[in-house]
């Protein structure tokens, strides 16, 4: 029994040694027939195992033992199912034409060998926490276990007896014949499949790399020798291969050698792996290029792998950018208006205007900072809303006025207008803005030049109607008053004559006073212009008033704020314009104060001025009582204008005091706030340009 054992041993050698050519030449054929390699695997997978068969240990006759559950079991590790499948059927087919006592039992161990191969492939070879070399011969236990059981299918006699006697034998040798035989086929599947993965990575890169359209090479980075290039490469550099494969990647790079080593050295340490570059082409011309490379391990060679892009046009691209961008920032710079490109709110962009009219030194006090706190409280809600159709609906809007803050808070009106823009890939809005706070300045000046300019028209026509008119009235008063005189002078005891005679004296004294006003508003009565004193004209004008406004409990202060020269004017008619503004002042603080108050009081200013290259005397009147709404305040100069009541004003003192001042080349002026104070200013040139 021993010698049988140890020819059963050497039928196993002899399987290691069939198989390990048997893998090979698999491979060959399944090279060969792509299409039907796994049948033509299977084939000879049967055909070794029926060898083997025909060398078995014969136990008794018609029971033989052979290692073919041995190849069975490892090859439905390594081979494929179908493979297997065939080349159990034929060895099945095989030991049916042998038969004898142990034909059941073989066809049993042949399926379960196969069975249990497959089994132990797909859950248990890869799954199990164990060394592989333990894994495999518990699976060789498992394997001929079943072989020991399935020789049951033989008489009970004889399948004790055989197990008996080698029962032990097989559980001790088989196994590690399945253990080595298992290892040699997954060993070189394992290294088939790996040179399989090799080639196939391989072909994928030659394919890739010749079919590619953009320019490749491979470059050895110890001395910039290139190693390979494709198609794409040649002609993009308008050299064949074979020339490139003799170059030196310095040859085409216009950096200096050192510099291009240096470029080398950090992409084969993946420090860097995109290089813009100039490259040199066949012709001796020059291209803007960028270079991807890194390391790349062919042959066990070290080398780069580079793929070079074309970028001139982007380059130039680019460069056409950047000069645009400076010339558009010299002209926003150069631009004296103010503009701002702002982005969710913000301020993204400003101008050097725009630096000056918010006062600020640096754009670093603009940029990033909401827009809205730097406009005027009472113009933020309709800029939230044009901010909003800008950023949101994308529309432009209509230029506006609206009133801008300096960094120090001080109000700047403006024109704006904006149009919706995208600025760093961000939506907002590109605003115009216009300082107009000289022009509305100009503006309101001008209206207030138009409104005293209608202003003299209308005194000037009212003037001249009001002269004719007056001398109209002078001579039938004058009739009236002397038939009046004769009435009370010869109603002698008569009481009720002589009351309404005098009635009518003194009503056609009051029509005289107003044809007198008339005609010192028509300028009918003329008078010289001298020089005078302003202190001698205001002190006689205060001392007539100062009687009436003690009366009133009225307190008059007068100030003479220096020196003051000789003036050229008519000193009546100034003294009538002092009158006529400290009785209006007057009225107003007894209509505000009835009686006694600290406040009820008359400032009297005087000082010299000089502007317009000229000097003036300026005369301000000040009270503290109840100012002049400003639907009144338009009207103030027009004749015949009052609110006091009829037997109080005639509504001539305003317009005539005006039209005083305006004849001697003067100005007269009003600051008021209602329920406060009344501020008049009177201008007058000391040299106003009449003749002495």
């Amino acid at each position: 029994m021993n010698m049988r054992y140890i020819s059963s041993l050497l039928d196993n050698a002899q399987l290691l040694v069939t198989l390990s050519i048997l893998y090979e030449l698999s491979k060959y054929v399944a090279m060969k027939f792509k299409k039907s390699s796994k049948i033509v695997e299977g084939i000879i997978i049967g055909a070794i195992g029926i060898a083997i068969m025909t060398f078995p240990l014969q136990f008794s006759e018609g029971l033989v033992f052979d290692t073919r559950s041995i190849l069975i079991a490892s090859a439905s590790l390594a081979f494929s199912q179908t493979s297997v499948l065939i080349a159990a059927l034929m060895m099945a087919a095989y030991r049916i034409y042998n038969g004898g006592i142990g034909m059941t039992m073989g066809l049993l161990v042949i399926t379960f060998s196969f069975l249990i191969g497959i089994y132990w492939r797909k859950n248990l070879l890869n799954s199990l926490r164990i060394h592989k070399i333990i894994n495999l011969y518990l699976f060789g236990v498992v394997v001929h276990a079943v072989m020991l059981v399935c020789m049951f299918a033989m008489p009970y006699a004889i399948a004790i007896d055989t197990i008996e006697k080698l029962g032990f034998n097989i559980l001790l040798i088989y196994p590690i014949g399945t253990v080595m035989i298992s290892l040699l086929l997954l060993a070189q599947k394992d290294r088939d499949t790996y040179q399989r993965r090799i080639r196939e990575a391989e072909e994928r890169y030659r394919s890739i790399f010749n079919n590619d359209h953009a320019p490749m090479m491979l470059v050895d980075p110890s001395n910039g020798q290139i190693v390979d290039v494709n198609p794409a490469a040649s002609k993009f550099y308008g050299w064949s291969i074979a020339q490139m494969l003799k170059m030196n990647v310095n040859q085409i790079n216009t950096l200096p050698p050192e510099k291009t080593i240096g470029e080398m050295n950090l992409a084969e340490k993946s420090k860097k792996t995109s290089f813009i570059f100039k490259h040199r082409l066949a012709d001796d011309s020059t291209l803007d290029v960028e270079v991807t490379s890194g390391p790349i391990f062919l042959n066990d060679r070290k080398l780069l792998y580079s793929i070079i892009h074309d970028i001139s046009d982007r380059i130039a691209s680019v460069k056409a950018l950047q000069e645009s961008e400076k010339r558009f920032r010299l002209v926003i710079d150069s631009a004296p208006d103010t503009i701002f490109i702002q982005t969710g709110g913000n301020f993204a962009f400003v101008n050097n205007a725009a630096l000056k009219l918010f006062g600020v030194k640096h754009e670093t006090q603009l940029l990033n900072y909401p827009v809205l706190d730097f406009i005027h409280p009472k113009d933020r809600e309709v800029v939230m809303k044009r901010i909003q159709s800008l950023n949101d609906l994308d529309e432009a809007v209509p230029a506006i006025e609206e009133t801008f803050l300096r960094i120090d808070g001080t109000p700047v009106e403006v024109e704006a207008v904006a149009v919706p823009i995208v600025f760093n890939n961000a939506r907002g809005a590109m605003v115009f803005a216009r300082d107009i706070t000289e022009r509305k300045i100009l503006q309101r000046e001008k209206t207030e030049w138009d409104m005293q300019i209608r202003q003299q028209q209308k005194l000037e026509a009212i003037g001249t109607l009001a002269g004719g008119v007056a001398h109209e009235i002078n001579n039938p008063i004058n009739v009236i008053m002397n038939f009046a005189q004769l009435v009370v002078d010869r109603s002698k005891d008569d009481d009720e004559t002589t009351f309404y005679g005098k009635s009518i004296i003194d009503e056609s004294l009051r029509i005289s006073e107003i044809v007198r006003n008339l005609l010192q508003f028509s300028r009918q009565e003329k008078s010289s212009h001298s020089y005078a004193n302003i202190e001698d004209i205001v002190n006689r004008t205060v001392s007539l008033m100062n009687t009436i406004l003690k009366k009133d409990q009225i307190l008059l202060n007068v100030t003479f704020k220096s020196e003051l020269p000789l003036v050229k004017c008519r000193s009546q008619q100034i003294q009538q314009v002092l009158m006529n503004l400290l009785t209006n002042a007057r009225d107003a603080l007894n209509e505000k104060y009835p009686g006694f108050d600290e406040n009820k009081r008359i400032d009297i200013d005087i000082r010299q001025t000089f502007h317009e290259d000229r000097r003036w005397i300026e005369i301000v009147v000040e009270d503290q009582g109840c100012g002049i709404s400003e639907d009144v305040k338009e009207k103030i100069y027009e004749p015949f204008f009052s609110t006091k009541p009829k037997d109080k004003g005639t509504g001539l003192g305003l317009s005539i005091s005006f039209g005083i001042v305006k004849d001697h080349h003067g100005s007269i002026a009003i600051e008021t706030k209602q329920n406060e104070y009344s501020r008049f200013i009177v201008e007058l040139p000391v040299d106003n340009g009449w003749e002495v």
